[in-house]
């Protein structure tokens, strides 16, 4: 395990909106974008097995309550952590304040908030969670899944944010038009990163396999237009 950290302002966008066969409900993807990813993608690989690795604007926030470990020669702006101060700050502490200031649980949906998050969440999995019964779901199916490895989209762009929008609804269209499900979508410092799965229910179908290898062919000709690369 090795960790790399950053600090500062993040962008959400909100990409999506094609209603899925299944429901009435447009379905939502959302990203996440800033430099703090730009600076843990430099950070994380500075750090050996059991390290953590701070970006220069972390290490400003942390730096006069921790002991710094070994020098980064090739980064020397980056710095790796080798343990808490405990001359000025102790574990017990640490946890006492943060369980003293821990508001989660009062910024936590409700039952009553639920339908809030709806359009983020698979019309099937939002069904269990509204009628209580989701840990009694678990299973064992055969499933069809595409991985989509994909690169050359860059968010923080001018028309980043619109290239993401037309990106995902082309996807949302040719997944939904082939009734599977898009399980995940994110952007990291490795790309991007598309998971659709076909034999999920409620849309189960004998030819599933046969479903994915169409919508694979389908998807390589969204990736062209926009000129992005597509691994399938």
């Amino acid at each position: 395990l090795h960790i790399g950290v950053g600090c500062g302002e993040i962008s959400i966008l909100q990409v999506g909106g094609v209603v899925p066969p299944e429901t009435h409900i447009p379905r939502i993807e959302y990203l996440i974008s800033g430099a703090p990813l730009e600076q843990i993608s430099i950070a994380e690989p500075l750090a050996e097995n059991g390290e953590t690795c701070l970006s220069p604007q972390a290490w400003e926030l942390v730096k006069d309550c921790v002991i710094e470990g070994r020098p980064l020669k090739d980064r020397m702006d980056f710095h790796l952590l080798l343990r808490m101060d405990e001359s000025k700050y102790t574990f017990p502490t640490i946890k006492y304040a943060t369980q003293l200031y821990d508001s989660r649980a009062e910024n936590c949906f409700k039952l009553a908030q639920l339908n809030i998050t709806r359009r983020y969440i698979p019309s099937a999995v939002f069904k269990q969670i509204e009628c209580g019964t989701l840990p009694y779901v678990n299973e064992m199916r055969k499933i069809s899944v595409i991985f989509i490895n994909g690169s050359g989209l860059d968010v923080m762009s001018q028309d980043g944010p619109k290239q993401a929008q037309e990106l995902m609804s082309s996807v949302q269209k040719v997944c939904y038009s082939h009734e599977g499900t898009l399980n995940k979508f994110l952007i990291d410092d490795k790309g991007m990163l598309f998971l659709l799965v076909f034999g999920l229910p409620p849309l189960v179908h004998p030819d599933d396999p046969a479903r994915a290898v169409l919508a694979s062919m389908e998807l390589v000709n969204v990736f062209k237009p926009l000129k992005l690369v597509g691994r399938f």
